[in-house]
Formats: C-alpha cells, structure tokens, sequence
C-alpha cells in the first residue's frame, strides 16, 4: 500500500488511516532548484526513518492526514510516500517499515514506495522496486 493508490480527498478524510508524506520537486511552489538538491541529498540517509526526516526538512515538504499518493506522484515530479497507521497490537508485516510514531500510533510505508522514491532506501531492505 503505497504511492500507486488514488489520491483521497482529505476534507472529507475518506482515510483517516492514511498519512501521505510529500515533496513536489518540480512545481515546488517555494523553491524548485532547492527541493530537487534537498532530495539528492536525503538519498544518502542511513535508514527510512532518516530519509523521512532528511526530506522533511526539504522547501515545500507537506504532511497531509487522510490522503494517499497519485500514481503520478514519482521522481523526477514529486516524491510521495503513503503511511498508513497500525491499529492497537498490528504489527509491520514484511515490506513495511515504521517511519514515525505519532500519538503513539506506528505510521508504516510500504518498502516497495521507498523504492519507487528513492533507490538508495531499496538496499537497505533488500527489496527490488
């Protein structure tokens, strides 16, 4: 369950379970030329949570509760990562990591959206895009 979901409406919050984490690279309203360079940087994160961080900090990075990545929504356009938030005593199941933690609620992306996002995260898992 990751960026090749249709997008949700988030006003009505069709998700609420859903958490889409993203950067527009080039119609990035802020600063184009500095997101692009700010997501070649977060490439060289040790680990997902630390790619989400790194990206995090990028101009123009939104955090949008009850939506879900377009299937346009790939490098070189935008990254777009999807968390879904575990319900009480789920556990990740393998292809998903823990990003974050909020409220004490896990939010888990899928392994295979990191690797659409960014291939340096692929080898950290193990897992093919």
């Amino acid at each position: 369950m990751g960026c090749n979901e249709p997008k949700t409406a988030v006003a009505g919050g069709e998700d609420p379970d859903a958490v889409r984490y993203r950067l527009e690279l080039r119609d990035n309203s802020v600063d184009p030329g500095a997101a692009f360079r700010c997501y070649g940087d977060c490439q060289s994160a040790g680990s997902p949570d630390g790619y989400l961080d790194c990206l995090s900090k990028c101009p123009g990075f939104e955090v949008t509760q009850g939506a879900t990545c377009a299937k346009t929504e790939i490098p070189p356009e935008t990254v777009c990562l999807t968390g879904r938030k575990l319900r009480p005593n789920e556990q990740a199941n393998t292809g998903q990591v823990v990003v974050a933690t909020l409220a004490g609620i896990a939010i888990v992306v899928a392994a295979a959206s990191l690797c659409a996002s960014s291939s340096s995260q692929c080898g950290y898992y193990g897992h093919g895009p």
